[in-house]
């Protein structure tokens, strides 16, 4: 990454976290992707179905295995530890 990327990823570590939230809403709603129309609405909900029907065979034949949710929620945590930031709970 570029040295201007690297300054302002550490700039945004030295938000408060309200703040961090309103420019994460901002760039969203300013980058969002359009919403797909027509054909390709068909084209990812049969994608989607797919997807879903894999992942269903994987967990039936027993070659994925499954984590709990206190598993997943203390993966997510290491996650951002490792990038320095906290996981805020409601």
């Amino acid at each position: 990454m570029t040295a201007t990327v690297e300054r302002i990823k550490q700039e945004i570590r030295n938000l408060a976290p309200d703040e961090v939230d309103h420019l994460l809403r901002d760039l969203q709603n300013e980058y969002t992707m359009p919403a797909p129309e027509g054909d390709d609405v068909a084209f990812i909900e049969a994608e989607w179905d797919a997807e879903i029907d894999r992942r269903v065979q994987e967990i039936e034949d027993g070659t994925v295995q499954l984590l709990t949710a206190e598993e997943s929620e203390r993966r997510v945590d290491a996650l951002f530890a490792r990038h320095g930031l906290q996981r805020r709970t409601a």
